[in-house]
C-alpha cells in the first residue's frame, strides 16, 4: 500500500525564508522530533530554489552555501520520516520575470504585479504551462522526494496585502478563453449575474485542473511512488487543506473549519488522505505572531478525531518562532496521536445524514447557507458527513447517496441534469431529502433556469420574492401538530430572498408567510396581513420523502444564530422527515461529537469548542456529565477513553449501550470494544 494511505500522519510544514538556508540541520531535525513529526514539508522550488538548480530562470537562494535540500532530505530519511517538496509557481523573481513579459499576469489595467521583487505569473503563460514542468522534473530526478505540494495553484488576483487587481487580461488568457468558450473578450469583473463571468468561472476551474494533471504526469513519470499533495481531488493523493485566519474575513472565526475540511475529503473521495493544516500565524502581515494556542489546539483536535492527518504550519522553523505559547499543546496532541495512531486509521463514519458542500454555488453565497446548517447539526449532535458537490456529477453519485438515510442540500443552486436525476432517484427509492434556498434552480455553470428542477421537491414553478424587512413565517396551530418544541414560539423572521412556490398535487405546505409589516414607530408595530405562502413544503416521491425550505434558513442562522431557525431546521429533519439518530448525546451545544467504526470497535469522539468568546479563543471550559447512548446487538467487552477517562462503566439494556463521560477538557475519544 502507498505510504500515505497506511495511516494518518503527523506533518510539520516549515515555510523556510531565504535566510534559513544556513540553519543548523542537527538542531532543525531535533525540533521535528520534539513534535513527534513523521512528515516534513518545506519549500524546494518555484519562487526560490533551495537547491543548486541548473535552469536559467529558476532563481537560486543567494544565502545557500551548498545543497541545502539534499542534506535535509538525507537526514529526514535517516530518521524514518517522509519528505514533501513544496513548489510555488504563482510568482517569479523579477530578475527572471521582467525579461519574459508574456509569462506574467496582467491586471484589468494591463499592469503587472510586482510585490517585493516577486512578479505574479499567469496560469496560461509559458512559465506555468511549460517551465514549471522543467523545474518539477529537475527536482524529481535529482532527489528521492516522497511527495510534492503545489502552493497557490490557480488564478491569483490579490497580492499579499490583499490588494485586488482583477481578472487576468493577458494575451494568453484572452486566446485560451476564446478557444475554450467562444467569447471574444474576458469579463472585467466578477459578477455572478453576468453569463460570461459564469462561463469564466468554469473555464478557470477546468484550466487549473488541466495544468495540475500535466504537472502530476511529469512527477509520476519520474517516480510513480511520489505522493501528490494539492488542493484539488483529481490526480491528488493527499488532499491538502488549511484552517487559517484572515484579517479581512468576516468574524467570528469559523470554529468548525477543520471538521469541514477533513470530513469533506474523507466522505467524498474514497482512499484519499487529507492533511488539514493548523496555520500558526495570524495572517500574511502578522506571520511572526501566532493565533491563540486554544484555536490551534481545537483545529488539531478536529483533524485528529475525524481521521485526518495532524498538520502544523509555521513560517521559518520551529526553532525561530517569536510566539511559542502553543508549542506545549501542539506537542501534546502530536505525542498523543503517535501513541494512539492505530485507533484513527481506516475509520468509517457511522453518520446517516449527508450534507452537500455547495462549492459550485459559491458565487451566490451558498457557503453561508451551508455553514449555518452545519452549525445547527453540530450543535444538536446530529451525526453528518460532508460530500463535495462535484461528486453529484460523478457516475457513482446515486450509489454514494444510497449510503445515507437523509441528504441535505444547502441552497445547492448549480446542478447538472445527471445530479438532479441521481437525487430524484435516491428519493424515489426511499431516501429522504431536506433542501433549502434556491436548490436546483440553475444549471451546472450557475445560469438561472427559472424553475425547480428536482421533481421530488413537490414544486416546480415559483415567484422569487426579494429580501424585505419586517417579514416572518407563522407557525400555525395545525403546523404545531407536526413540529415539536414550538409551544411558546409562533413566528420566525425572514430577512432574505424566498420562493413563493406553486405546490404540485400531493405536496403540503407548512407555515404561512407574513409579508413585510410595520416595525416603527412602536405604536404601528402590528401584523395586518398573513398568507398561506408556505415556508416549508412536504412531499412524498416514490418510496421517499422531501422537506423543502424555500429560503435561506442556514444563512439566517449563520448571521445571527436565532434559535427559531435552528428549531425549525431540526423539526424539518426529525419531525417532518422522522429521522432518528443512531447516537443519542446529552451534552451542551459546545460539545462537537463524531461517531466512527474501526476494526472490531466503535469510536465516539468529542471536541470541546466552548473556548470561543466573540473573536477570542480561550481555554475550553471543562464540560461534565456527558451522557451517550448507542445501539448494539450485544454488550461491549469494554468501554474506555483514550486520553483522560480510562475505563468507563456502561449499562446494556434492550439493545442499547449507555455510558457517561465525567469530564471533557479539549477532546476525548471513547472506544467501545465489540
Amino acid at each position: 500500500m502507498a505510504w500515505w494511505r497506511n495511516k494518518p500522519m503527523r506533518l510539520i510544514q516549515t515555510n523556510l525564508r531565504e535566510i534559513d538556508a544556513g540553519l543548523d540541520i542537527d538542531e532543525f531535525m531535533e525540533s521535528l522530533e520534539e513534535f513527534s513529526a513523521n512528515v516534513l514539508l518545506f519549500n524546494v522550488g518555484g519562487i526560490v530554489a533551495n537547491y543548486p538548480s541548473l535552469l536559467e530562470f529558476h532563481y537560486v537562494n543567494p544565502n545557500m552555501k551548498d545543497d541545502f535540500t539534499g542534506k535535509v532530505i538525507k537526514r529526514v530519511h535517516e530518521r524514518g520520516m517522509k519528505f514533501i517538496a513544496r513548489f510555488d509557481f504563482s510568482r517569479i523573481n523579477e530578475a527572471c520575470a521582467l525579461p519574459n513579459p508574456d509569462w506574467l499576469y496582467r491586471s484589468v489595467d494591463g499592469e503587472i504585479v510586482n510585490y517585493n521583487g516577486q512578479v505574479h505569473t499567469c496560469v496560461n503563460g509559458y512559465y506555468q504551462q511549460k517551465y514549471s514542468l522543467l523545474i518539477l522534473r529537475e527536482v524529481a530526478e535529482k532527489y528521492p522526494i516522497d511527495g510534492v505540494f503545489f502552493n497557490m495553484h490557480g488564478y491569483v488576483t490579490h497580492d499579499y496585502s490583499y490588494n485586488y487587481f482583477g481578472i487576468c487580461q493577458c494575451g494568453s488568457c484572452q486566446k485560451r478563453f476564446f478557444e475554450w468558450t467562444g467569447h471574444e473578450r474576458l469579463p472585467l469583473k466578477e459578477d455572478p449575474n453576468d453569463p460570461v463571468f459564469r462561463d469564466y468561472e468554469r473555464f478557470r476551474t477546468e484550466t487549473v485542473e488541466e495544468l495540475f494533471l500535466r504537472r502530476v504526469a511529469v512527477v509520476k513519470s519520474v517516480n510513480p511512488h511520489i505522493a501528490v499533495c494539492n488542493y484539488t481531488h483529481e490526480g491528488t493523493d493527499i488532499f491538502r487543506k488549511e484552517s487559517n485566519t484572515g484579517i479581512n474575513r468576516p468574524l467570528p472565526e469559523w470554529n468548525y473549519s477543520a471538521t469541514e475540511n477533513v470530513r469533506t475529503v474523507l466522505c467524498s473521495w474514497e482512499g484519499m488522505a487529507v492533511s488539514n493544516s493548523a496555520v500558526h500565524f495570524v495572517d500574511f502581515a502578522m506571520r511572526h505572531t501566532a493565533v491563540s494556542p486554544f484555536l490551534t489546539g481545537q483545529r488539531l483536535a478536529q483533524d485528529l478525531v475525524n481521521g485526518g492527518w495532524l498538520d502544523y504550519y509555521v513560517i521559518g522553523t520551529l526553532i525561530n518562532q517569536n510566539d511559542r505559547l502553543c508549542f506545549d499543546l501542539v506537542k501534546d496532541i502530536f505525542r498523543y496521536h503517535q501513541e494512539h495512531e492505530a485507533y484513527y486509521a481506516n475509520l468509517k463514519s457511522l453518520a446517516e445524514v449527508c450534507l452537500v458542500v455547495p462549492e459550485s454555488s459559491g458565487i451566490y453565497g451558498s457557503k453561508n447557507e451551508f455553514k449555518g446548517i452545519m452549525r445547527i447539526l453540530a450543535e444538536n449532535h446530529v451525526q453528518y458527513d460532508l460530500l463535495h458537490d462535484s461528486e453529484l456529477q460523478s457516475p457513482q453519485a446515486y450509489h454514494k447517496l444510497c449510503q445515507y438515510k437523509v441528504l441535505i442540500l444547502a441552497d445547492q443552486r448549480s446542478m447538472s441534469d445527471d445530479a438532479v436525476k441521481a437525487i430524484d432517484r435516491f428519493v424515489e427509492q426511499g431516501g429522504k431529502l431536506l433542501a433549502t434556498g434556491l436548490t436546483s434552480t440553475c444549471d451546472l455553470k450557475g445560469h438561472p433556469l427559472g424553475r425547480i428542477r428536482l421533481d421530488s421537491i413537490g414544486a416546480t414553478e415559483f415567484v422569487l420574492k426579494p429580501k424585505v424587512q419586517g417579514a416572518y413565517f407563522r407557525i400555525r396551530e395545525e403546523d404545531k401538530k407536526t413540529l415539536r418544541n414550538f409551544e411558546q414560539l409562533d413566528l420566525v423572521y425572514l430577512y432574505g430572498e424566498a420562493l413563493e412556490c406553486k405546490l404540485e398535487e400531493g405536496a403540503a405546505g407548512l407555515l404561512g408567510l407574513i409579508p413585510s409589516c410595520m416595525f416603527g414607530p412602536p405604536e404601528k408595530c402590528y401584523i395586518t396581513e398573513e398568507t398561506d405562502i408556505p415556508g416549508l413544503i412536504y412531499s412524498r416521491y416514490g418510496k421517499g420523502e422531501t422537506a423543502y425550505i424555500p429560503w435561506g434558513i442556514g444563512a439566517h442562522y449563520e448571521k445571527l444564530s436565532y434559535h427559531g431557525h435552528a428549531l425549525l431546521l431540526i423539526a424539518a429533519l426529525q419531525d417532518v422527515l422522522a429521522h432518528r439518530e443512531p447516537l443519542q448525546v446529552s451534552a451542551p451545544a459546545v460539545v462537537e461529537v463524531s461517531f466512527h467504526q474501526g476494526p472490531s470497535r466503535r469510536l465516539v469522539s468529542a471536541v470541546n469548542v466552548s473556548g470561543q468568546l466573540g473573536t477570542a479563543f480561550h481555554a475550553p471550559i471543562p464540560i461534565r456529565d456527558i451522557r451517550i447512548t448507542l445501539q448494539a446487538d450485544s454488550p461491549p467487552s469494554r468501554v474506555y477513553g483514550l486520553r483522560r477517562a480510562g475505563d468507563i462503566p456502561f449499562v446494556y439494556n434492550e439493545g442499547q449501550v449507555s455510558f457517561g463521560l465525567e469530564e471533557l477538557d479539549l477532546f476525548e475519544t471513547i472506544v467501545i470494544e465489540e
